[in-house]
């Protein structure tokens, strides 16, 4: 029996928040991994940006053999520099100069730009259901990560990890949406295995000397660990959670998938509870309560937005 129209999209809009969702935990856990390689280990930045985007890369090109898109350059050399290896870099160097929680604070700036940018090109429309949600995900990602006004510590800044998390807001929102239009005609696969490969090449001449030096001073006991941890990073928290994030906007609007990734806040919290040892505030769990609640407004108030 064939499925109604409605219901059809309905599944697949449900499929496309559940791919998001998964991948944005993925990220907050990444990014959890990434900071204890660079405090407990001592591992830079540089290094880990340019394992991070070739192995993946070269595994699933090895795995699936995409065929390298030559007929769109144009498009797809940009969405590789600056949207894939541009939040790489300037999200791993924001976690260095700072930390994860400050990061992904930082980073999550590009949710407001991919709706300025969405309502501004006409494809979704500034309903009441979008500016809720919105609201919801700026302050709750913002009670996540600060525990105001419980916490009266607060973020502290320097100049440097300011302007590195800003740069890793505008290239995200940049690779949002730019991601649409490649993925649906090239596939995911595709767009995943050939961005990360062309991003990775580019960190290259930048990383290899810090590398060489980093591993020459590895301890041999550290080396086991400390490659389960890289390959983490790596294989789950890159390949998978940007295939997963990426095939979601196949199924939903960049806005939508935008407010799902707002799951990478909740996953860096629990997964700092859990590794590191850094507890929630009473604040920072109702932030966590914000950010799901503004996933479900959008999600009941569907109908107000084209997909």
């Amino acid at each position: 029996m064939t499925l109604p129209l409605q219901k059809i999209r309905r599944l697949n809009s449900a499929a496309g928040i559940s791919y998001a969702l998964v991948g944005g935990s993925l990220w907050g856990i990444s990014g959890t991994v990434s900071s204890i390689l660079f405090s407990q280990y001592g591992m830079p930045y540089l290094s880990l940006v340019t394992i991070r985007m070739l192995l993946p890369g070269f595994i699933s090109l090895i795995v699936f053999r995409p065929v390298f898109p030559k007929g769109d350059l144009i498009r797809f050399l940009p969405f590789s520099v600056i949207g894939l290896f541009g939040v790489q870099i300037f999200y791993l160097a924001t976690i260095a100069y700072s930390n994860a929680p400050t990061a992904t604070l930082l980073q999550y700036l590009f949710f407001p730009m991919v709706i300025a940018a969405e309502v501004a090109m006409k494809k979704i429309g500034f309903t009441s259901a979008i500016a809720i949600s919105l609201l919801l995900a700026i302050f709750g990602t913002f009670e996540l990560s600060t525990g105001y006004p419980l916490q009266t510590s607060g973020i502290i800044l320097s100049e440097g990890a300011l302007v590195l998390g800003l740069l890793s807001a505008l290239t995200a929102a940049y690779y949002t949406l730019g991601a649409s239009t490649l993925i649906r005609k090239h596939g995911t696969i595709l767009v995943v295995s050939w961005g990360f490969i062309i991003g990775g090449l580019i960190s290259v001449p930048f990383s290899i000397v810090p590398t060489l030096e980093f591993f020459n001073k590895v301890n041999r006991p550290e080396i086991v660990p400390l490659i389960l941890l890289i390959m983490f990073v790596a294989i789950f928290g890159t390949i998978i959670a940007f295939g997963l994030y990426m095939k979601s906007m196949n199924r939903i609007s960049a806005t939508k998938a935008s407010l799902a990734g707002t799951m990478e806040p909740i996953s860096a919290a629990l997964s700092s509870a859990l590794f590191l040892g850094i507890f929630l505030t009473p604040m920072q769990y109702v932030g966590g309560a914000m950010i799901i609640c503004a996933i479900l407004v959008v999600q009941f108030f569907s109908r107000e937005t084209r997909n």
